[in-house]
């Protein structure tokens, strides 16, 4: 593989995630304009046109952009491992060292900035994915496909049994009123003290056993994906498995999207959502990336996406700007804007934002390899604190 290629398969990855990073900008933002964590969303939506942005939203994007992004997790770790094997470079010292500074900016994000962070399950499933980075892919992939069946065939036989007799499993919409009353008053009246004392209630809301369970059983196993698909250099050599992402793009597109649809037909009153939730988020998540892969091979593409790879190339950065400056649109303590936009409304927001994080990524790149909490993370982890110019090209 010569020095192009490899660089073109780091920006096709730097695509793929500032990709995801915008459809995960687009759930995101949901839930900082609404009590999300304590109401279903179709129960506080009236207007005709939000009803039908938030189908859209559900079927295309929700649940379909984080697996993608946990699993280039589990590819890049993988690269990093790889490639230190092959110059002799010791790897775990210092990749543990990176896991837990990660844990702690995500700690930080999650307490002061926004409960719905990420970041933690990253750093401690990163820590379990650095244990089984010595292993073949197929051994890999054999644990993360072992892992998601013990969660998705419970779960499908029991949503078989309710479909079933359906009348004997009548559930009712979640809503927690009193919880959902404090998160809208921090919101709507709340100095920035009062948002990070809900954030602190939020937080053990979010990271609850259930949560890390399912996260174990879901975001876990993706990045296992991530890292057998990293050994086989499914990117770095896609010309020679174009068959396979052909085959990927024709069979998981349709078919994920199939399968998010199916929680809003009549054909099933339980097995819709399982269709749509434990499988179509995944299936439709292989799928776009087998899409943006295959646009990357046509000639000019990586240089007219450009743009976004540079977002993807600092995309720790990225991830927590878009949760300060949602905070500072929506909350009190900013422009106080909560809730006052319907979904199409907070669709122009988003792309405003991320053509905001195009430009600023545009501008820091021409002085610097890296963004700036990349930065501080690569050189706390070296024992440095030294920012350095961009090589000339």
């Amino acid at each position: 593989m010569t020095p192009r290629t490899l660089k073109n398969r780091v920006e096709t990855l730097d695509f793929i995630r500032g990709s995801s990073l915008f459809g995960i900008l687009l759930v995101n933002i949901l839930v900082f304009n609404y009590p999300i964590p304590y109401v279903d969303l179709k129960t506080i939506l009236t207007v005709p046109l939000d009803l039908q942005y938030e189908k859209g939203l559900s079927i295309f994007v929700q649940g379909s952009f984080y697996p993608i992004f946990a699993m280039l997790f589990g590819y890049g770790l993988a690269m990093q491992y790889d490639n230190a094997q092959q110059i002799g470079k010791p790897f775990y010292k210092k990749a543990v060292k990176r896991m837990f500074i990660l844990l702690i900016i995500g700690v930080l994000h999650a307490v002061f900035i926004w409960y719905g962070d990420i970041l933690m399950m990253y750093a401690v499933f990163g820590f379990l994915v650095l244990a089984v980075l010595k292993y073949k892919p197929s051994i890999v992939l054999l644990i993360g496909s072992t892992l998601f069946l013990m969660f998705t065939v419970p779960n499908f036989l029991s949503f078989v049994i309710a479909e079933q007799n359906p009348t004997a499993y009548v559930t009712e919409e979640f809503s927690d009123l009193a919880a959902m009353k404090s998160r809208v008053e921090a919101a709507t009246a709340g100095s920035w003290y009062d948002v990070f004392v809900q954030n602190w209630t939020d937080v053990k809301l979010q990271n609850s056993p259930v949560m890390w369970m399912q996260g174990f059983f879901s975001i876990f196993p993706y990045m296992l994906f991530g890292v057998a698909a990293s050994k086989w250099k499914l990117i770095e050599r896609c010309r020679d498995f174009i068959i396979l992402w052909f085959i990927l793009l024709l069979v998981f597109l349709p078919l994920g999207l199939w399968l998010k649809t199916q929680a809003y037909t009549d054909q099933w009153v339980y097995l819709g959502d399982y269709f749509a939730f434990y499988l179509g988020g995944l299936v439709l998540a292989v799928g776009y990336v087998a899409v943006l892969v295959i646009l990357t091979m046509l000639p000019g593409v990586l240089r007219i996406v450009k743009p976004i790879s540079n977002v993807g190339r600092m995309s720790l950065t990225t991830y927590l700007m878009q949760s300060i400056i949602q905070g500072i649109i929506f909350y009190h303590y900013g422009f106080g804007l909560y809730a006052e936009y319907g979904l199409d409304g907070l669709l122009m927001i988003a792309i405003m934002i991320y053509v905001a994080q195009i430009a600023f990524a545009a501008i820091w790149l021409n002085f610097f390899k890296q963004g700036p909490v990349e930065m501080v993370w690569k050189k706390i982890t070296y024992g440095k604190l030294i920012m350095p110019k961009q090589d000339s090209h």
